[in-house]
């Protein structure tokens, strides 16, 4: 009986399956989950995180450059985005394709990085920018998820809270979040809706219907 040994494999063919066999363990370790909701009365959630205790992490002008090498990270669904929060900190940060879920699901491997330094390198073997936006983002911690309120330019407020699904929902349903407010579409998308003058208007919320 002959045994399947990688070692025997064709170089190109192994090469390939230990890209495979590594991304499903970053995936495996490095999955992020979020939800996203439109806010109407910012003042009002700020307020109510605040008296929840949540703790602020991170606040201001937020600016975000996608990079891509001929195409070929899009055409597998990935991104590599380059974020700087005002002159303070910079991170980099690869996404992979969206996953099933009840919250958006996707790998997402960052790391704090040197702006100018890291844009270089990029630029230095290939990649190029393809797709620039921006946002006003405030980061609290509230009971281990990332709550950040974000303001983007023509699209208006909304809330995204990052953690552990179950955890998602409890945070929702403490700060009074509507399943109908739900936004699924990407900041990308709502900024170039918005552009176009076609961004669709909030849904009227349900009285009780919350997470």
């Amino acid at each position: 009986m002959q045994v399947w040994d990688p070692l025997f494999m064709p170089a190109r063919k192994l090469e390939k399956y230990l890209a495979r066999q590594f991304e499903q363990r970053v995936l495996n370790d490095s999955l992020e989950r979020e939800q996203k909701y439109r806010v109407a009365q910012v003042d009002r959630l700020r307020s109510r995180l605040l008296r929840l205790g949540a703790k602020v992490h991170v606040s201001g002008f937020e600016r975000n450059e996608l990079f891509d090498l001929d195409g070929r990270l899009r055409l597998r669904g990935y991104k590599l985005r380059l974020r700087r929060h005002g002159n303070k900190f910079a991170m980099l940060t690869l996404k992979g394709p969206r996953l099933d879920g009840r919250q958006k699901t996707r790998m997402e491997v960052q790391t704090h990085v040197d702006y100018e330094a890291t844009k270089r390198i990029l630029e230095l073997v290939g990649f190029r920018i393809k797709e620039t936006y921006s946002k006003i983002r405030e980061e609290y911690q509230l009971d281990g998820c990332a709550v950040c309120l974000d303001h983007v330019p023509n699209a208006g407020w909304f809330v995204e809270i990052e953690g552990k699904p179950r955890m998602i929902c409890d945070v929702a349903q403490r700060l009074k979040l509507r399943r109908t407010d739900r936004e699924d579409r990407s900041y990308r998308k709502l900024i170039r809706e918005a552009s176009a003058g076609q961004l669709a208007a909030p849904k009227a919320s349900s009285a009780r219907s919350f997470a």
